[in-house]
């Protein structure tokens, strides 16, 4: 038992000293890159089988009517390398209060910034060529909204063909 109690306590004391080590540090980042890079190649996969999947048509179209609504919300939709044409729009008013809509490209570029204030009407549309430059246009978009005491409607629509 004593045998028993002295190897534990001599483990107690090496383990940590092997945790730090540089040689335990150095597996421990190869093991977490490893990682990191099967996760990615698992994302790209799904993202091809999704690109391969979804086709042109209504992409998202969301009308919504504000009564002193203050929020932020985030609406997502994706275009696939099957959509050659991508028309876009938002269209809306603000009675009171405030209406910001942004829309982001998939690497995060703004495509489109518009603010409605106390009766403000605002109206955008875009029809994109897709195919001319698939990669600034083919993943995932993002519309976000920010009301602040709104009262008024907008609507954004996203078309793929």
């Amino acid at each position: 038992m004593k045998k028993v109690l002295l190897i534990f306590s001599m483990l107690a004391l090496i383990v940590p000293a092997f945790a730090q080590s540089s040689e335990f540090k150095k597996k421990t980042e190869e093991f977490h890159n490893k990682m990191k890079s099967t996760m990615k190649e698992m994302q790209d996969k799904m993202s091809q089988s999704s690109d391969e999947q979804a086709g042109p048509g209504n992409l998202v179209q969301e009308h919504k009517q504000l009564q002193k609504n203050t929020s932020q919300d985030e609406i997502e939709f994706r275009v696939n390398r099957k959509i050659k044409q991508l028309e876009l729009s938002i269209n809306g008013h603000s009675t009171i209060g405030n209406v910001d809509i942004k829309l982001l490209a998939p690497k995060g570029n703004t495509m489109a910034t518009i603010h409605m204030e106390n009766g403000n009407y605002a109206s955008w549309s875009r029809t994109v060529q897709v195919e001319e430059d698939h990669a600034d246009y083919i993943g995932t978009w993002k519309f976000i909204i920010k009301t602040e005491n709104a009262t008024g409607e907008f609507t954004l629509r996203a078309n793929g063909n």
